[in-house]
């Protein structure tokens, strides 16, 4: 794929090789599956999937919808469901006297849409209002219970990931919804001997409950 990326971005006249990083698990347990740190260990040691923070973008959409439903169950809200319809319609939204115009991707928009739809189909402004009306601050202050990456900032780009994490940290944060509200830390192998017989992993660290698990199944489902 970075090969078919390289000739897109030569077209582009843009100059070097993309890079790229890739962390699989085990969401159950935690385990790490594998890692891939970079495009080539001899053109450059950096572990990007540990150390690259980017901007996770709409991989952060999900826990947008679930800082609304969490939200919603909190203030006993009825109203607060995948059925609950939401405008995706072109907007723009002024904070900080500056103006933000989003758009969806390819710019398709559905209108009147369910929030199960919107995040089924990522869409960007569906999911901008759904934090304006969750509250830009809950959004921000549930990611932050996470603690995991920057502390992102109560601002309308905060439902589009503007804001910077690591791999890792995001596939920590994913394991969120399998175990419906319980975030499982992740582990690696710490130690093989020159056998290659005697496993050696670090003990299992401590689960924590971020989430309800109704709530969290919402999302899931």
């Amino acid at each position: 794929g970075l090969t078919t990326l390289d000739k897109t971005l030569s077209k582009r006249r843009r100059k070097g090789q993309a890079e790229a990083a890739l962390i699989a698990i085990d969401p159950r347990t935690g385990e790490i599956l594998a890692m891939v740190g970079g495009r080539s260990y001899n053109q450059s040691q950096l572990n990007r999937a540990i150390s690259a923070r980017r901007q996770p973008g709409s991989v952060f959409k999900p826990f947008v919808y679930l800082a609304a439903f969490e939200e919603g169950a909190e203030t006993g809200s009825s109203t607060v469901s995948p059925a609950s319809l939401v405008d995706d319609s072109p907007t723009s939204w002024e904070f900080d006297d500056q103006v933000w115009t989003p758009e969806n991707y390819e710019k398709e928009y559905d209108g009147i849409i369910t929030f199960r739809r919107a995040l089924a189909l990522s869409r960007n402004i569906a999911t901008v209002k759904v934090a304006e009306q969750t509250g830009y601050d809950r959004v921000a202050d549930f990611w932050k219970k996470l603690r995991i990456g920057t502390p992102p900032k109560a601002y309308p780009s905060i439902a589009l990931g503007v804001f910077e994490a690591t791999p890792y940290e995001i596939a920590t944060a994913y394991t969120m919804f399998p175990n419906l509200g319980v975030v499982r830390p992740l582990r690696h192998i710490e130690k093989i001997d020159s056998g290659g017989v005697e496993v050696k992993q670090k003990p299992r660290p401590a689960t924590r409950s971020i989430a309800r698990p109704d709530t969290t199944f919402l999302v899931l489902n």
